[in-house]
């Protein structure tokens, strides 16, 4: 295998592994809404997500990451999780 296959391969193993972890984190989505309906909180809880962005740019500055694209790919991670917890309340939008 020619080095650019090798290294294209690792970028492979990466890619399975970020959707592992995306998976992992839309199901936690479950445990969210629990905690969420014992305290009365709102399923899109704007406090807390401000909170997980702001988290995400610090530790993206840290690693000198492009934070603009950090935040698109967070806001993208907290509405696949909103959507979510949609769905297992039943107010969800996907049939």
């Amino acid at each position: 295998m020619s080095e650019l296959g090798t290294v294209r391969k690792e970028i492979e193993e990466i890619d399975r592994e970020l959707l592992a972890l995306i998976d992992r984190r839309v199901n936690l989505a479950e445990k969210v809404l629990e905690s969420k309906k014992i305290n009365g909180t709102s399923i899109n809880d704007r406090k807390q997500n401000e909170v997980v962005i702001n988290r995400a740019l610090n530790a993206a500055t840290e690693l000198n990451l492009d934070v603009g694209s950090i935040k698109d790919i967070f806001e993208i991670l907290i509405r696949m999780s909103i959507e979510r917890q949609n769905e297992l309340s039943g107010k969800g939008s996907l049939p």
